[in-house]
């Protein structure tokens, strides 16, 4: 086996084990502030970093893969452990946990133990968490919540979150979302909402994985996401027990804000480490800081509540939270030495890859296979991790491990008719209704329900000129069996939260037992098609054409229940009327559960994805759009 100790061994341990450092009395009170000598440093790496701007990202990325020591851990796991949603964060936070004692000692004599993790999408963290449990303390009862950014908000910048659901829709009563609704951890409504639900039974460990969208300016990474993380660790700090544990992912420390939060960390837990897991690609600025012993919330006291203002007010970048002066000279050449021992590592990773790109040579080639080959022995026998029961999973009775949002794309001439009951596939009752207030919806930035590539097109059918003849022919003789038509184009969507409101309105006047046609009408947020699934019940057929959904042939009785349903939104909307929200501007964004679409009715989500798919195709067939 080739020596790769030294992939595993990629630790900065802070000398603060006396317990010296004392916190300052104030904070964010001195003009900013920074350190040249990590500035150069900071440019150094950059300069290394821009040398990589000449190769196409994705043959780099392929690159990089294939030379990436750890490239076969994976690959071992799930051959002869099989976790559970096994990515390469579980990897590096099983890592984590077999390195450091993350699970406090009190909490494994208890017998309980509890944690929060923030930014946590796909839920990684929790799986390899749940697994490290029981294949190691199966006797300690294990609660557990989550906080990431909605997946089932459609006000969320795809581009700001990962989508990727497959955990969360099993286990959604453990997943936070904020006041909100957006599960934006940076908003200060939100902190607050959380804490308040830990003020009385705090948790034992606390981790933080979030990362922004830095590809558009790489070289200050660090400014980018300084203000995640302050948010972050003042979350933690809130909800954590005495004695317990935060781990906290950051990358560069050159900037003035990672080094004091670095040493607000040092002043108030008994250990802090630097740690970048093997599975960590050597290339990137991914480390995580491990810090063991909290001394309590107590010895926050003096400067929580200068802290807590710059969170609520997000004013991060006008002061440094303590001054330079204030530092320990022992504590800045801890800095210095952490900021070497990484930058070191990473500099060589990415000068040595770039030199192989250039050359291919055969016999580092067979290098790298055996260093892959070795370092995923060595994780096995380092790490033991070892194979659990499937009724022990976080999800026993599912594989969260597959990608379970296929939808076939499904283009077909003319109109497709189903019975109503295939689609909804249960009664609607009270209970089915679940009302969610949240951040108004200005724009759609994603959704589950349509094609990424038709989102952005769905403005322009408000804008459409339908010209074709038989469009004319049609409308002329639905208005004459006296249906009731709903087009997009009596609507501004503008704002969307607007839209979705007036099509709620218009649609309430139409419910006189007469056939509904919409026209165009994208319904792409769980508010629109929650209010389409209620629809549903009150018709036995629904058909689809080109931009066109026809409800027919409505029932009286189950029109009442249909009714009384869409009473308990408008009643929500009237009580909002007269409500003042000074944290955020506040909307319906949610009446029935996500769950219902995954599960009971993901026969809805596959019909409504082909129909949006159908409405922007216009030559298959050389039909007009309707």
């Amino acid at each position: 086996m080739i020596d790769c100790e030294d992939h595993f061994k990629k630790i900065h341990h802070f000398k603060n084990n006396e317990g010296r450092y004392i916190l300052p009395a104030d904070a964010f009170r001195t003009p900013k502030w920074d350190i040249p000598a990590l500035q150069d440093k900071k440019a150094e790496l950059n300069e290394v970093k821009s040398l990589l701007g000449k190769y196409k990202l994705k043959v780099w990325s392929k690159h990089t893969a294939y030379r990436d020591p750890s490239g076969f851990v994976m690959k071992k796991l799930a051959e002869n452990v099989q976790p559970e949603l096994l990515t390469q964060a579980w990897c590096k936070f099983y890592e984590i946990l077999c390195q450091f004692p993350v699970v406090p000692q009190y909490a494994m004599r208890s017998g309980k133990f509890s944690s929060l993790h923030l930014c946590e999408a796909p839920g990684a963290f929790v799986s390899a968490l749940n697994h490290y449990l029981v294949a190691n303390h199966p006797h300690v009862k294990w609660r557990w919540t989550a906080n990431t950014l909605n997946p089932n908000y459609e006000g969320n910048e795809l581009s700001q979150m990962i989508p990727d659901d497959r955990l969360i829709r099993y286990t959604l009563q453990n997943w936070y979302f904020g006041l909100d609704f957006t599960g934006d951890i940076t908003t200060y409504c939100n902190h607050k909402e959380l804490v308040k639900s830990f003020r009385n039974d705090k948790v034992d460990l606390v981790t933080a994985d979030g990362s922004v969208d830095c590809m558009k300016d790489p070289g200050e990474q660090e400014r980018h996401v300084e203000f995640l993380h302050f948010c972050e660790t003042l979350s933690a700090l809130a909800a954590l027990k005495t004695g317990g544990t935060f781990v906290l992912k950051i990358f560069t420390v050159f900037e003035d804000t990672t080094i004091n939060l670095l040493f607000l960390l040092n002043c108030i837990f008994q250990t802090v480490s630097v740690f970048k897991p093997c599975t960590s690609k050597s290339g990137n600025s991914e480390v995580y800081v491990v810090s063991i012993g909290f001394k309590g919330f107590a010895t926050l006291s003096d400067i929580w509540h200068e802290l807590i203002s710059v969170y609520e007010s997000e004013a991060f970048s006008v002061h440094s939270m303590f001054p330079l002066a204030v530092l320990p000279d022992v504590f800045l050449k801890d800095i210095h030495r952490c900021v070497d021992f990484f930058m070191t590592k990473q500099i060589r990773t990415i000068l040595d890859n770039i030199y192989f790109f250039e050359n291919k040579i055969k016999a580092e080639s067979n290098r790298v296979y055996w260093l892959k080959t070795s370092v995923a022995q060595f994780y096995m026998l380092f790490y033991n991790p070892q194979w659990i029961p499937t009724n022990k999973k976080l999800v026993p009775n599912a594989s969260v491990g597959d990608n379970w949002r296929v939808h076939s794309v499904q283009i077909t001439r003319g109109f497709t008719s189903l019975q109503t009951n295939n689609l909804v596939g249960c009664a609607l009752t009270r209970e089915v209704i679940s009302i969610k207030i949240g951040k108004r919806i200005e724009v759609v930035q994603n959704s589950k329900f349509i094609p990424k590539e038709n989102l952005q097109k769905v403005v322009s059918l408000t804008g459409a000129e339908n010209t074709s003849g038989l469009y004319g022919l049609c409308l002329k003789r639905l208005d004459e069996r006296n249906n009731k038509i709903i087009n997009v184009k009596e609507f501004n969507m503008d704002q969307y939260h607007r839209f979705q409101r007036d099509f709620f309105y218009r649609l309430c006047d139409c419910l006189e037992g007469s056939n509904i046609i919409f026209l165009n009408i994208p319904f792409h947020t769980h508010f629109l098609l929650g209010v389409l699934y209620i629809l549903l019940h009150a018709f036995e057929r629904v058909y689809c054409g080109q931009g066109t959904i026809i409800l027919y042939e409505s029932n009286k009785e189950r029109l009442g229940n249909v009714k009384a349903a869409l009473s308990l939104v408008e009643k929500r909307y009237g009580e909002m009327a007269g409500e003042e929200n000074g944290m955020f501007l506040a909307d319906v964004v949610q009446i029935i559960p996500p769950e219902v679409f995954d599960e009971t009715c993901s026969s809805l989500v596959s019909f409504i994805w082909n129909y949006h798919n159908r409405m922007f195709v216009r030559s298959v067939y050389g039909v007009e759009r309707m």
